[in-house]
């Protein structure tokens, strides 16, 4: 595990979630749960249902849900393909806009944008023809623009013809886009880049973030005696980088969403790990604490679905799966309206003492729809446009709420931290007890001493349901502030101990799912 170093034991004020063992020094008769978030019965919450709309594509990186920093808005951005002409592969691709006040109930608005056949629209960007083909289009609020006018960004392809050509977009409310005059150019590989982009904001680096595919993802140097179908990238060869051409994801930077970096690798399939079909289609990210939460959607090409996987890191560049690869957001039962795929494209978004969790749902498969004609595929999705459905659902997750230690209902558990710097003052626990559960606490010092009055026979027993409560011992929330050491050596301070904090959690029939100091 070379990603840990020491310096990540400085969590400030940070949420410490339970992803990886960072923090943890020894546990004790206590077991780890990944959980997965739950569907609202709602769904799906946004479906075509406008005389305008033709397919509304919620798939990987062609929607996305914000709220807005200002009013407090939910936000939705979705595509919409027109004309599809599957002997071609010709679609035309325009962006649609909805809002919402709790995330629940969503309006379309009418905008004078684009009309059509007489009518205003919801279709804030693109249209018949021209460069504002909006496909897999990524939208962020950017908290720091050069101008009002700036205060969406967006970043798409030029669809149809699709010729890996990106461009930027801005906003200053996110329904009235200008384009810019020029595509935006990726290191060496200039204005081309794959489609499945989304748009992220690193606040720690200041940096935009795109997560995408590399223009050359699929064309490695194949043996050509092998056969290759009409629409498939080749065969596979395992353990052999040099032939590599599954779907797998890139990252890409910049401080302006004009000049971007050179892509660079940062998930890639395994060739034992997982399946020989399996591709990593898109991915969003959410910076979350001093973790970065990744939403891996992943294709599965014999079954023609997609399903999600958890991932995470440290470092935003070397990448961990969470829950043993399995599926953290499963697509449907059959004849569910999700029963084809489900794929993540927008942050988790806080709501109450929950994450909303938005994903793009299907009725219908992957590809068969698009490439079935060309291949001469026989599938009813080929021959029957009614069943190629694509919504908007909504998954709920406990706040924080992606893996707790668990301890069990006889006996006690035990969990321990390493020592960690921070300057908060309160102790502030996520957890869940259950019938005659507990948690009790206790803080030692750097030298592993229990603190006075704060060890576990003076704690407050917490045995209820809660995202954010305060420890107290008889009452007293406050613990001594880890602050170092002055004195001694003046001319080389870094040489003095800093008193350094630990915690031990004392747990029965009871969930922790994170802890920090404030």
């Amino acid at each position: 595990m070379d990603y840990m170093d020491s310096t990540m034991l400085h969590i400030g004020n940070s949420s410490q979630l339970f992803l990886d063992n960072l923090i943890v020094e020894a546990s004790y008769e206590l077991t780890k749960t990944t959980h997965m978030p739950c569907k609202d019965a709602a769904n799906p919450l946004i479906k075509r249902d406008r005389p305008w709309e033709h397919i509304p594509y919620f798939q990987s990186a062609n929607h996305v849900v914000r709220r807005d920093s200002q009013d407090g808005l939910l936000k939705c951005w979705y595509e919409d393909l027109v004309d599809h002409d599957p002997t071609k592969y010709l679609i035309e691709a325009r962006l649609c806009y909805a809002e919402s006040e709790d995330g629940l109930r969503w309006e379309k608005p009418e905008l004078d944008i684009l009309t059509e056949d007489g009518r205003k629209t919801n279709v804030v960007l693109g249209g018949a023809g021209g460069i504002e083909q909006a496909h897999s289009c990524g939208v962020i609020e950017d908290l720091f623009p050069p101008d009002d006018s700036m205060r969406y960004r967006a970043l798409f392809s030029h669809y149809p013809p699709y010729e890996g050509e990106i461009r930027a977009a801005h906003s200053p409310d996110g329904i009235h886009w200008q384009v810019d005059d020029e595509p935006v150019s990726f290191g060496s590989l200039g204005p081309k880049m794959g489609d499945a982009s989304i748009l992220d904001y690193d606040r720690w680096s200041r940096n935009f973030v795109v997560n995408c595919r590399h223009w050359f993802q699929c064309h490695p140097c194949l043996n050509p005696r092998h056969p290759v179908g009409p629409t498939t990238p080749g065969p596979r060869y395992p353990h052999d980088f040099a032939k590599q051409n599954r779907r797998r994801i890139w990252q890409s930077e910049s401080p302006d969403m004009v000049h971007w970096g050179e892509p660079y690798l940062i998930l890639c399939p395994d060739d034992e790990a997982d399946n020989m079909d399996d591709g990593f289609y898109g991915m969003a990210q959410h910076q979350l604490g001093n973790l970065y939460i990744g939403f891996l959607s992943v294709f599965h090409r014999v079954s023609n679905q997609m399903d999600v996987q958890l991932v995470f890191s440290r470092d935003r560049k070397q990448w961990l799966h969470a829950n043993k690869r399995q599926p953290w957001l499963p697509f449907g039962s059959p004849g569910s309206w999700d029963q084809g795929m489900v794929t993540i494209s927008s942050p988790p978004i806080e709501v109450g003492e929950e994450l909303f969790i938005y994903y793009g749902g299907a009725f219908c498969h992957h590809d068969y729809w698009i490439s079935g004609p060309r291949e001469g595929l026989d599938h009813p999705e080929i021959r029957n446009p009614d069943l190629v459905r694509f919504g908007l659902g909504l998954a709920r997750l406990r706040k924080d709420g992606f893996v707790s230690f668990d301890a069990g209902s006889v006996r006690e558990g035990l969990l321990i931290t390493r020592p960690f710097l921070s300057d908060g003052e309160n102790l502030i626990i996520n957890a869940k007890c259950g019938s005659r559960g507990y948690i009790q606490v206790e803080v030692l010092d750097h030298y592993d001493v229990v603190i006075e009055g704060r060890g576990r026979e003076d704690c407050d027993v917490f045995s209820g349901d809660s995202t954010a409560h305060k420890v107290t011992w008889k009452g007293d929330g406050t613990i001594p502030v880890a602050r170092p050491e002055f004195g001694g050596d003046t001319v080389y301070p870094w040489k003095k101990q800093t008193p350094f904090r630990k915690l031990r959690f004392f747990m029965k029939n009871a969930q922790l799912y994170s802890f920090c100091l404030k």
